[in-house]
C-alpha cells in the first residue's frame, strides 16, 4: 500500500504541464515502514525531459538524486511518466531501463504514467504499472496497486497551479544543465 503526499502529486502534474510536448520522467520518493509494509510517497524528484533514453545526463541525475534522498533519509520508491502524446499511455522503453534498475533495488517499485486526458479531471490522472515476477510491467488500477492521494481535492488543486502558470517554478536536471541556480532536487519554489 502507498499513499501519494500532495506535493509529490503537485511536482508530477507540473513536470507534465511544463513540458507538454516532451516526455518527463521523474522519481517518487518517501519512507517505508516496515512493520506495516506500508510507502509514503512524499516527494517527486523531476528528472528529465530532454535525455529520456538512458544517457550519461540520464545515470548522473539518477546518481545525485540517489546522493539526496541518502541525505534525506528517503528511498526510491518509483518512477512517474508523462507520456509527449495525450493519448499515450505506455512505459517509454528509457524509463522501463529505470524502472526495471529501482525494482532491483526494491521489488515493490511502481511507475505512474500521468494519463494526460484526466489532467483537469478531479480523479488522480495516474495509471500505475507494477512488475510481474516475470519481470512484465502491467498496467492496473490505483485501487488494484492500493496506491492512493492521501488529499483527494489535491488533483484539481494541482490542476488549477498548472492552468495558473506554476510550473515555471519547477525546475528538472536538464533545467539544472543550463541553469545552475536551478534546485531541481528540493524545488523548494513548489509549495500547495
Amino acid at each position: 500500500m502507498a499513499s501519494l503526499s500532495p506535493l509529490a502529486y503537485l511536482k508530477v502534474v507540473l513536470h507534465a504541464a511544463k513540458y507538454p510536448a516532451n516526455t518527463v520522467i521523474g522519481l517518487l520518493v518517501g519512507t517505508v515502514d516496515a512493520a506495516s509494509s506500508t510507502c509514503t510517497v512524499s516527494d517527486a524528484i523531476p528528472l528529465v525531459h530532454a535525455w529520456t533514453d538512458l544517457s550519461p545526463m540520464t545515470e548522473v541525475a539518477l546518481q545525485l538524486a540517489q546522493i539526496y534522498a541518502d541525505q534525506q533519509q528517503l528511498v526510491f520508491l518509483g518512477l512517474y511518466v508523462a507520456n509527449e502524446r495525450l493519448n499515450d499511455q505506455a512505459i517509454p522503453h528509457g524509463a522501463q531501463k529505470v524502472a526495471d534498475a529501482l525494482r532491483k533495488q526494491r521489488p515493490q517499485a511502481f511507475v505512474l504514467v500521468v494519463d494526460n486526458e484526466k489532467l483537469a479531471s478531479p480523479e488522480p490522472a495516474l495509471i500505475p504499472y507494477t512488475c510481474s515476477k516475470t519481470g512484465t510491467w502491467t498496467a492496473t488500477t490505483l485501487a488494484s496497486a492500493k496506491i492512493s492521494p492521501s488529499d483527494s481535492s489535491i488533483p484539481q488543486k494541482a490542476f488549477s497551479a498548472a492552468r495558473k502558470g506554476r510550473y515555471a517554478e519547477l525546475g528538472d536536471f536538464d533545467d539544472h544543465l543550463s541553469d545552475s541556480s536551478v534546485d531541481w532536487l528540493r524545488n523548494p519554489r513548489v509549495a500547495l
